[in-house]
């Protein structure tokens, strides 16, 4: 009976434990961390791109638990199951059989037209795979997979401070699988070293087996749910930065301060983001990358939040007494004071906003003045309030949005006609007041009056003295989010920025060119929200086509906001014509509908005049020559091709390897060397030797600490003995059995 469940238990041990667990369960967590790794390309990749590495990813975990061997087959499959899915879950099209198969124009024609439509989708699916294959393949030991681990959580690490990515919950999974890994590893040391007490083990794992799983599973989602705390310090590459007096990197903007101004703290006692008090601008501040809204749009836009108009010398305040009407869903007719004059070329821009933050906002952003609120999604005592002629829908009390869809219109930049208009008419009659927007402290120093006389001196017209003034704000100030205020001495901010720090952000910028223009009777505002943010598959397509995708003019797509977004800016008046954006920010510019252009025919030409692009050779066409995908999925194929071959001949491969290295040696003398070599070894996977020991001594007692390799040892110590006092130059077959012994040996341990 004993001998009945001694045979049982053997058996589970050969079919589950050493062939799932301890050769093939690793593999499932190298690509549990490979899938937390391509979670740095979430905002560049394309949904379709996941889908299909995540096909590929499930095809992997399939025939990986289903065979320890057959690595090329395998693999193939993986690669197939990708195909398959870049047919099923992209918007692959079947062109159709060839018409003549023998012919070569028509195959090439067929294999481009299909094959282009594998990129990139194939390419990244596959190498995602290869990376899994090769952590899998090299972690087989506890020091390379610690390595493994280490440099991915350190990889995440980095992504997660740098990036506006939130990948803590993917370095949370990636420790998780890495412990499980090293498990599975000790495991397999156990079961080399210690046959017996892993016998017990396998026989009756669930005492051990869980509660170290239930202890270890409490720990990481016990930190996978805490709240995120600030920061304690700041990251090196900041302090680095930091110390040589350079910009943080961004990607795109930045603006405002969050939480109010911080002209009276710290350079980066802030972080950039909307705020509410502009009434003491400049200070500095850190970019925060963190999202804020993803906005939907049929054109690019800034989308602007509020609008200021006077001006303190410190910074900017609201008007009061300001006329306002009921906004609420469903409206379409929202007024503007003054409306659009007749011959002004308008663009109904329709916005569909997702707020990524559940902080209460005071206005919502819309591009250009809205005219209409489609819908709506906010805390259900949430009421809007539309200024026709500051062009802010605000609520009484920040609310906590959701989402909205707001329509805008807003008018095409014709800088042909603006050119020949001036801001106010000659009789002085305007359709609104404008002494708000030509308002200036009596403070201000002359300077700055002298300053926008002098830069505009050439000017032809009222908007070249703008476009003047915007050139020479953003060509002559270097851009800084933490600008040298110790410098200031003018108590007025722009005066300080223009002659004394003369560095700065769009605060500073935005703010100059408002005061600059008002000393020239040039009436303007000041106007605050986000950027347009970034389109990652705009991005993405335009990576991937390279010169053949010209992305939409009018900028459509869907943008994500984040707080390093925040942005100010300046409008200017002409009557006529409207309110007119500027953008004098350094390393900004203003997305703005253009005219659109009529195509120009050819004119007819007489047959009798020579075609000059007929000498011209003519430019191969798409068909004719292979893409840059093909060559790519080429590229990958052969190097797969190369390490499947290097795999299968890995064998020989060594063996020429030892070749070379050993020319010009005996036997004996490679013996002797490999002997050193493999005590090294051992001593670095933790088998001590005492200094006062034998060669055969120390090999003894390392034979009792593992009894299955004991054999190996004593082949090991007989071979080193005999090469080493019994002189000559040995013979190739006990070099042989001497390397086949001290292989074991390493593989085992």
């Amino acid at each position: 009976m004993s001998l009945g469940l001694s045979a049982a238990g053997r058996r589970a041990e050969t079919v589950f434990w050493r062939r799932l667990v301890l050769e093939r369960l690793h593999r499932i967590f190298a690509l549990t961390i490979a899938l937390q790794l391509i979670r740095c390309f979430g905002d560049y990749w394309w949904s379709e791109t996941y889908d299909v590495i995540y096909a590929a990813f499930a095809a992997y975990a399939v025939t990986e638990l289903a065979w320890s061997r057959a690595f090329a087959l395998r693999l193939s499959l993986q690669i197939a199951a990708s195909c398959a899915a870049v047919v099923l879950l992209t918007d692959f099209t079947w062109h159709g059989w060839p018409d003549s198969r023998v012919s070569w124009d028509a195959v090439r024609t067929f294999t481009v037209s299909h094959g282009k439509q594998f990129h990139p989708f194939l390419e990244l699916a596959v190498g995602s795979l290869l990376v899994t294959h090769f952590m899998a393949r090299l972690g087989t030991t506890k020091s390379r997979a610690i390595v493994f681990i280490l440099t991915s959580i350190g990889a995440l690490s980095v992504v997660d401070s740098f990036l506006p990515l939130e990948l803590w919950r993917n370095i949370a999974w990636t420790v998780l699988a890495g412990l499980g890994w090293l498990f599975v590893l000790h495991l397999r040391a156990l079961r080399e070293r210690h046959y017996e007490s892993w016998n017990a083990l396998a026989e009756r794992p669930l005492p051990l087996l869980l509660p170290a799983v239930a202890v270890v599973g409490l720990l990481v989602a016990v930190g996978m749910s805490m709240p995120r705390a600030p920061a304690l310090l700041e990251d090196p590459y900041t302090l680095w930065l930091q110390a040589q007096n350079k910009e943080v990197p961004s990607f795109s903007g930045e603006g405002g301060l969050l939480n109010g101004s911080s002209a009276s703290k710290s350079a980066l006692s802030s972080k950039s983001g909307y705020g509410r008090n502009d009434t003491e601008i400049g200070g500095g501040f850190r970019f925060d990358y963190s999202p804020v809204m993803q906005v939907t749009t049929n054109q690019k836009s800034y989308w602007r939040g509020e609008t200021k108009s006077f001006y303190t010398g410190k910074g900017w305040t609201d008007r009061k007494g300001m006329q306002t009407v009921s906004a609420a869903p469903g409206i379409s007719d929202l007024p503007l004071e003054p409306e659009y004059p007749e011959g002004v070329e308008l663009r109904r821009v329709t916005q569909t906003v997702k707020m990524l933050r559940e902080d209460r906002i005071p206005v919502l952003f819309t591009a250009g003045p809205a005219r209409g609120l489609e819908d709506i999604d906010a805390s259900g005592n949430a009421r809007l309030s539309w200024n026709p002629e500051e062009w802010e829908l605000k609520f009484p009390r920040a609310a906590q949005v959701n989402s909205y869809t707001v329509v805008s219109e807003v008018p095409v930049f014709d800088e042909a006609k603006l050119s020949a208009m001036s801001a106010i008419p000659a009789d002085g009659k305007t359709s609104i007041d404008l002494a708000p927007y030509l308002q200036l402290p009596e403070s201000l120093p002359d300077r700055v009056r002298e300053l926008a006389r002098e830069v505009t001196r050439d000017a032809t017209g009222d908007f070249d003295r703008l476009k003047k003034l915007e050139q020479y704000l953003s060509s002559t100030y270097p851009y800084t989010n933490e600008p040298d205020v110790s410098k200031k001495k003018s108590a007025d901010v722009v005066d300080a920025f223009l002659f004394e720090i003369r560095e700065g952000y769009c605060d500073y910028y935005s703010t100059a060119f408002v005061v600059m223009a008002r000393t020239l009777g040039l009436p303007a505002r000041w106007v605050k929200g986000y950027t347009s943010g970034y389109d990652p598959s705009e991005e993405e397509r335009l990576r991937a086509a390279g010169g053949g995708y010209r992305p939409d003019p009018n900028g459509a797509g869907t943008y994500t906001v984040r707080n390093a977004d925040a942005h100010s800016w300046a409008e200017a008046y002409f009557e006529g014509y409207g309110w007119v954006p500027f953008e004098p920010t350094a390393g900004f510019s203003l997305p703005l509908p253009q005219p659109e252009i009529a195509p120009v025919l050819p004119e007819s030409v007489s047959e009798n005049v020579p075609d000059a692009a007929a000498d011209e050779p003519a430019a191969p066409s798409a068909e004719s020559r292979l893409p840059a995908a093909a060559a790519i999925a080429a590229g990958a194929i052969a190097l797969a091709l190369a390490a499947l071959w290097g795999w299968f001949r890995r064998g020989k491969l060594l063996a020429s390897w030892r070749r070379f290295r050993n020319r010009g040696t005996t036997p004996n003398q490679r013996i002797v060397r490999e002997t050193e070599r493999l005590i090294r070894y051992l001593q670095r996977k933790g088998l001590k030797r005492q200094p006062h020991e034998t060669l055969r001594e120390t090999l003894a007692g390392w034979s009792g600490r593992v009894a299955s390799l004991g054999p190996e040892f004593e082949c090991v110590l007989h071979q080193f003995e005999r090469a080493r006092y019994a002189g000559g130059s040995g013979d190739e077959e006990a070099y042989r059995r001497f390397m086949e012994a001290a292989d074991k040996i390493r593989k085992t341990l």
